[in-house]
């Protein structure tokens, strides 16, 4: 394989300099006219060429793979082609960072690389998901339309999360006032009393003595209230990046009440969201589930959707395998057996993935109106307890001066 440097022309007549590879100039001619221009001139390097070593890039944030995958769907819609396309984002990009990106992806693209295969070298910026669909998108001549479906699904996730920080504000700010209540209770208030009932030698009742020993044992061994949560964290950290650990952490979640009812409304929502995205790619549908599969984000779904794609692998439907695996509602399956007998099934999808965003909107409003009352409740009855664990002594000296 030979580098060239060609110059060329688009349909508009608008000069055009790149850097192919190729095996000849037959090839590089074949290749230029593949990108929608007329090869007007080319000069071969010197020497063998290698594709260009992989190296970290800093990642894509959301909003900045959102706008990407906006406007380079326009830009191709217009009709025009993608390396112009990269250019034109790569120079109205404003960020450094963003264009060394949209710059590393085009020179690629012009080494002879796919799209999908100069996505594939930003794996933090572009999911497999991602790349998989631009992959079909290529091969069945829909690219425009994928991106725009690509921007479409970045932007419920972007929402999602927005929505769900938006309703866990409160109840996160209410959580730490209460961690912060208790400790200056613990660690300020009882002292203090402390030396006032050591003074009055005033015998303690049983609820006071508790409070004390607890605050005490506080003093004594502050580190072990900071460091047992933090390697607990860690610890269902590391476990949780194991096959094992994640199966069984994620099996877990789906059994608590509410929030397993949550977990699996949104993973429901993502499953129909990517399979009605690789379908209206043009994917088949054994490579669709195993899109999905990937993309679900709970082991335990993950499974279920294995064994619908080797269910379906042996000839049997859709709707009959994912009835087999018994983690999915009896609403979705109806909705695809009837989406397969007529034909429709990324329409179908597109309807069971908006039905289930209502529900995970729904979800996030129910799951954190529950969590509120219960911290209010659970602070409460602490600070009653250390309240009562006070007074009782208080009350009773008061008793004994007062003879």
């Amino acid at each position: 394989m030979k580098r060239y440097f060609y110059t060329a022309r688009d349909n508009n007549g608008k000069l055009i300099r790149g850097v192919l590879v190729a095996e000849n100039e037959k090839e590089l001619a074949d290749k230029v006219a593949n990108l929608g221009y007329f090869l007007t001139g080319f000069k071969a390097f010197p020497g063998r060429f290698e594709n260009l070593p992989k190296r970290r890039i800093s990642r894509l944030t959301q909003k900045e793979l959102l706008t990407f995958t906006l406007e380079l769907s326009t830009l191709i819609d217009a009709g025009l082609p993608l390396l112009e396309g990269l250019r034109n984002l790569a120079q109205s990009s404003k960020d450094e960072r963003v264009k060394r990106i949209i710059n590393e992806i085009r020179r690629r693209i012009e080494a002879g690389s796919s799209l999908r295969e100069a996505l594939s070298y930003h794996p933090q910026s572009f999911s497999y998901i991602y790349q998989a669909l631009i992959g079909a998108g290529e091969a069945t001549g829909r690219l425009p339309q994928v991106l725009k479906d690509l921007a479409r699904f970045i932007e419920w996730q972007m929402n999602l999360r927005m929505k769900i920080k938006e309703a866990s504000a409160y109840p996160t700010i209410l959580f730490f006032v209460m961690v912060g209540v208790v400790t200056l209770l613990v660690v300020k208030v009882i002292p203090s009393f402390k030396v006032v009932f050591d003074q009055a030698q005033v015998a303690l009742p049983l609820p006071t003595q508790i409070v004390l020993g607890v605050s005490n044992f506080v003093h004594k061994f502050w580190y072990i209230f900071i460091g047992v949560p933090l390697l607990s964290f860690v610890g269902c950290k590391i476990y949780y990046n194991t096959p094992k650990g994640r199966y069984r952490i994620d099996s877990i979640k789906l059994k608590i009440p509410i929030i397993g009812e949550f977990v699996r409304k949104l993973t429901l929502s993502r499953f129909a969201h990517i399979f009605a995205l690789g379908f209206r790619a043009g994917v088949n549908i054994l490579t669709c589930l195993e899109i999905t599969q990937e993309a679900c984000g709970n082991a335990k779904i993950e499974e279920a959707v294995g064994k619908v794609k080797n269910s379906v692998n042996l000839g049997k439907k859709i709707a009959v395998s994912l009835e087999e695996t018994k983690e999915f509602p009896a609403m979705m399956i109806r909705m695809v057996s009837i989406g397969e007998q007529s034909g429709n099934l990324s329409q179908v999808l597109e309807k069971v993935a908006q039905f289930y965003d209502e529900e995970v909107t729904r979800g996030v409003k129910k799951l954190f109106t529950f969590i509120e009352p219960v911290l209010i409740v659970f602070m409460g009855a602490i600070v009653g307890i250390i309240a009562i664990s006070i007074f009782l002594p208080l009350f009773r000296m008061v008793q004994i001066f007062a003879k």
